[in-house]
């Protein structure tokens, strides 16, 4: 078990970014959504590596619903 996180760092409409957040709730082990710049809807992901894949699924998802674009996917 690994016990670094990786982050993420994704642009989003800062409407959607409660969304988002709710959606992670959802899925308590995957990753901590971090708001940095509510005004630039800039948000961070906290990505378990042991749940990398998973998180990458659901952002794949979550890209076909809303409009998102990765900074730093690492």
């Amino acid at each position: 078990m690994h016990t670094d996180s990786i982050q993420w760092q994704i642009e989003v409409d800062k409407k959607d970014i409660a969304y988002i957040v709710s959606i992670f709730d959802g899925y308590e082990s995957l990753a901590v959504v971090r708001t940095l710049d509510a005004s630039r809807g800039l948000i961070e992901l906290l990505v378990s590596p042991d749940y990398l894949e998973d998180t990458r699924k659901l952002i794949d998802a979550l890209s076909k619903e809303i409009p998102l674009r990765p900074l730093q996917l690492t």
